[in-house]
């Protein structure tokens, strides 16, 4: 098998980057596609990707990749005109054929052949079309003709009456530095025909198909949609340096048919497009009108994300230099107040913090990503579990431009995999039961996104059995991860949280998807690694809901600094419910364990001193200072000398030469130049002593 592609290293980025991105739009619309039906809107976005993915492929010589991709856009051309109805069989060998495409997108990176029968598959696609019997027998065979993505261009006349008409000219140049500028120009292509009918371009679309390079399209032709909706269109096509659209007027009516070809009509630019080449002045031979409207598109240029991740880390500098200089200037405001020099200091560095909080601003903008780059999967993760466990589930998704770091969005979609599969399989009920029991057929899985108080809380919710409590107990007495005498006196939030426990299941059958006992551990555990926590909520009979609390970034975040001993330590602000006084006298003994009483709850207490082994410089009798911090619905409070205020640090690894330290995640520098360790507050929590946390620390 020739594995031998016509790809140059450093343009492997791009075509991975390009080719995912389409495989992602199948991946969500062909889901869409079956549940709502035919929806031509839907089925030119998909035929759309299967083209620009086989024209890729095609560039770079991947046959075996073009063979699927050909079968994949024929399968929904017929879907366009109609040739057979959209059927469950269907979407299936289409999704199976996206999955055979991804696999063999990553021969291109390991040059390692898969196991892909493409000829199979491709069989498949051909068995089915003929089995299928047309969705709409009596659709005239001039409607289909007019949705045939093969037409060629060369082939009569400007459709439908120009009289009146809105006609548009379309210039686009294409980056010199394009990967794949002969896909660009056939996106381009596919776009404008979706909008209208196009009555000239340039290269022609026998020109673009060859897949040589291409430096810039222009285009004629007929839409009834505006221009602003035109150039939306147009920006969402990448690697164009240069669009511009040009309404063009119709003067007199043709009385004869217009060729395609240099377009000879009545018709003129009413502005000229700048540096278009063809369909000139000359070649329009008509009257000049007066003005009109014309747009040009937003640029954009895709990067590396290294790059973004390195600026990052020089705005991190820059704020500690910002936080030292504000440092220095109040030392120096306190010394030699009145200074006029001392005044210029302090405008200049209340300037440059400005600045330096505007560009933080600005990076961690350009940083954001909407959730639904994690959101956007789960619809064909859903559609393939209900089917595997022969349940009819929705997924409802809210909040889906909910943004989010970069560095979290990456981190998030294993967590949300094992909660919403656990929903699947253990939350929601089959489709019988749920008639017996007076609900939907139905189940919904409901997954959202939301800003709260600094922070993104997503949530992933069933309406299904919930969780049951006695069986919960029962199965963590029988795997031996409790006493029956600690069930006994567990409460009932204790006990829903041994769900989390490292080889728990409630499943009876070990199976591919669960029963192993390791999911949701898996999960929380990823979740803390982001100085997170996840809570859960039942309600027998109605449902579970999982509530997951991220910080926005993980490069910059706001704490609260305490000191403890001679050291200042850094609790993430993120994980603070409030802060309190309290006298020695107040501390009381439960179990051997300091607590205190907390509007009339029990609250219980770590110290800080006693933790890190360090020297408390309080005497007995002075009060101390008591920080509650929070995971999931539970409480600890954490004992400190003093509370020293509220910084933003830069976060910084302890690196592979101290490794990991009980309670600590990371470190950082503060505006004195002092390096200070930033607490973990999960793991301070899991040796707090709960009953689900000490299992966990006796398994390590």
């Amino acid at each position: 098998m020739d594995l031998r592609f016509d790809i140059a290293q450093d343009e492997l980025p791009i075509f991975l980057a390009e080719t995912g991105d389409q495989l992602q739009v199948l991946d969500e619309e062909l889901v869409q596609l079956e549940r709502a039906g035919e929806d031509q809107e839907l089925l030119q976005g998909l035929f759309r990707a299967a083209h620009t993915l086989k024209g890729t492929a095609g560039m770079i010589g991947h046959k075996r990749m073009v063979t699927v991709t050909h079968a994949l856009e024929t399968a929904l051309d017929g879907l366009r005109k109609k040739l057979y109805p959209i059927s469950t069989q269907l979407i299936d060998i289409c999704l199976e054929a996206v999955d055979a495409i991804r696999v063999l997108r990553e021969e291109v990176v390991s040059l390692e052949a898969s196991p892909v029968d493409v000829d199979q598959l491709a069989a498949r696609f051909s068995d089915l079309a003929k089995a299928q019997p047309a969705s709409d027998p009596g659709a005239p065979s001039q409607q289909l003709e007019q949705s045939d993505h093969s037409q060629k261009l060369s082939s009569g006349n400007i459709p439908g009456e120009l009289d009146g008409a809105d006609l548009f000219q379309v210039y686009a140049k294409i980056s010199e530095g394009s990967f794949s500028s002969a896909a660009r120009a056939l996106q381009l292509f596919l776009a404008l025909q979706e909008l209208g009918a196009i009555i000239n371009i340039h290269p022609s679309q026998e020109a673009i198909e060859t897949a040589k390079p291409v430096s810039e399209v222009t285009a004629l032709f007929k839409s009834s949609h505006s221009i602003p909706e035109i150039v939306k269109v147009l920006e969402s096509i990448g690697e164009l340096e240069q669009v511009k659209v040009d309404m063009m007027r119709v003067e007199t009516a043709p009385s004869t048919p217009v060729q395609a070809g240099p377009p000879v009509s009545p018709i003129q630019p009413v502005a000229q497009a700048a540096g278009a080449k063809g369909n000139g002045p000359e070649e329009l031979e008509a009257q000049r009108v007066s003005p009109a409207q014309r747009i040009v598109a937003e640029k954009t240029v895709r990067t590396n994300v290294e790059r973004l991740d390195s600026l990052m880390n020089l705005v991190g500098e820059l704020i500690t230099d910002r936080n030292r200089l504000y440092q220095i200037r109040s030392n120096l405001q306190f010394r030699f107040r009145g200074d006029e020099q001392i005044e210029t200091l302090s405008q200049t560095s209340a300037h440059i913090g400005r600045i330096t909080d505007q560009l933080q601003n600005e990076v961690m903008s350009i940083r954001m990503l909407p959730v639904a780059n994690v959101f956007n999967k789960f619809p064909r993760m859903v559609r393939d579990l209900s089917a595997k466990f022969g349940k009819k589930v929705d997924l409802i998704i809210e909040g889906e431009d909910t943004e989010l770091d970069r560095s979290v969005i990456e981190e998030i979609s294993d967590p949300l995999i094992h909660l919403i599969r656990n929903c699947i399989d253990h939350g929601v009920e089959t489709a019988e039961d749920r008639v017996k029991l007076g609900k939907t057929e139905s189940a919904h899985v409901k997954l959202t996104a939301r800003y709260e108080q600094g922070r993104i809380v997503l949530t992933v919710e069933d309406d299904g059995q919930g969780i049951n409590v006695a069986r919960v107990k029962s199965v963590a007495i029988h795997r031996r991860l409790i006493t029956e005498a600690e069930a006994n006196v567990m409460s009932e939030d204790e006990a829903v949280n041994m769900i989390f426990v490292s080889g728990f299941s409630t499943a009876k059958v070990v199976s591919d998807i669960s029963g192993r006992g390791v999911g949701l551990d898996i999960a929380r555990n990823n979740v803390q690694k982001l100085n997170g926590s996840i809570m859960v909520e039942t309600w027998q009979g109605k449902g579970t809901r999982f509530q997951i609390s991220l910080p926005l970034t993980l490069a910059i975040i706001p704490t609260l600094l305490v000191k403890v001993g001679r050291s200042t330590l850094a609790i993430p602000l993120v994980t603070v419910m409030e802060t309190m006084r309290i006298k020695d006298g107040d501390i009381q003994k439960v179990n051997n364990r300091p607590v205190i009483l907390l509007r009339d709850k029990v609250l219980s207490l770590i110290s800080l001193t006693d933790t890190f082994k360090m020297k408390s410089e309080k005497e007995t009798g002075q009060f101390r200072h008591v920080v509650v911090v929070l995971s999931g619905k539970q409480q600890m409070g954490l004992v400190v000398d003093h509370l020293l205020g509220q910084e933003e640090v830069v976060v910084k690894s302890l690196g592979p030469l101290i490794g990991q330290v009980f309670g600590i995640a990371s470190a950082a520098i503060l505006s004195d130049g002092q390096a200070i360790l930033i607490i973990d507050v999960q793991e301070l929590f899991r040796g707090s002593g709960s009953y689900f946390d000490r299992q966990k620390e006796k398994q390590h």
